[in-house]
């Protein structure tokens, strides 16, 4: 199958350095060269040269880390999804974690304009021994009237196995036809934000923690709930995809503050 973006990616340990051992991109996707972070982790950017994703597009994003192996991933900007009303717009992705690898994933906003359609399947496959990291931000795209949720729908599946084991399976389906601003569904709050974090030394005296410093206010609502692995996942509903970014950073600080010993990604560049 033709892709209108493809990346493969391979990351291994070779004298006590995480490397890219193998990459491919075809396609409207490009990704930077690494930049090494404190404590040596490598940091890549994925770059869309295209301007968009419209009607018809395909992607397909492979990520393989070895054994041992660390890597950070982002993206260089928001994804906006235009008009895409007879195909629609498809993007899969497949993360494969080996033994005491580490992947963070955090990406700018999904941002779908008027008339877009949108699916997105990701699979993880990870050792239990493994650390993932992942986040992601649905932004209602802009409109000439100024009303949200104009797009068509916007469907995210995440699945992740550990240790051959499905242990989260998460089904985000959006569609403003069933009035998502009403209650039971985002109840007056605009933009969604996800996150999933798994890690080997997470407990419930860390979660209860995490629980007792983040507070709610009136431009926020947030949920935390404890996965059937070590691990969470959060779900939170705002006003604005800056106060989004915000609360990942606190979360993430706070996680990595309550481990021990392990340091804050510098994720922006410049």
């Amino acid at each position: 199958m033709t892709y209108t973006g493809y990346l493969e990616l391979e990351v291994g340990k070779k004298q006590d350095r995480s490397v890219i051992t193998n990459s491919f991109f075809d396609g409207v996707l490009k990704i930077t060269r690494p930049t090494y972070l404190t404590g040596g982790l490598p940091l890549l950017t994925l770059i869309h040269v295209g301007g968009g994703y419209v009607d018809g597009d395909t992607y397909k994003t492979e990520v393989i880390m070895h054994e041992s192996s660390r890597l950070a991933l982002t993206t260089q900007a928001s994804t906006k999804v235009y008009k895409s009303p007879r195909f629609g717009v498809n993007q899969a992705m497949e993360y494969v974690l080996k033994p005491n690898s580490e992947l963070y994933i955090k990406q700018d906003s999904l941002i779908p304009y008027k008339d877009a359609n949108f699916t997105q399947s990701t699979n993880v496959y990870m050792s239990s021994s493994a650390v993932f990291y992942y986040t992601d931000i649905i932004t209602p795209g802009w409109s000439e009237d100024g009303k949200h949720f104009q797009y068509k729908k916007v469907a995210s599946k995440m699945k992740i196995y550990v240790d051959d084991q499905l242990a989260v399976f998460d089904h985000q389906l959006l569609q403003p036809c069933e009035q998502l601003d009403q209650m039971m569904y985002l109840e007056g709050y605009t933009h969604i934000g996800t996150m999933f974090f798994l890690h080997p030394e997470l407990n419930e005296r860390i979660i209860e923690e995490l629980r007792e410093e983040l507070i709610c206010d009136e431009k926020f609502r947030f949920g935390i709930s404890i996965l059937s692995v070590k691990g969470i996942s959060v779900r939170i509903l705002a006003t604005s995809t800056p106060i989004i970014e915000s609360f990942f950073t606190k979360c993430e600080s706070l996680i990595r503050g309550f481990l021990n010993n392990v340091e804050i990604i510098e994720w922006r560049k410049g």
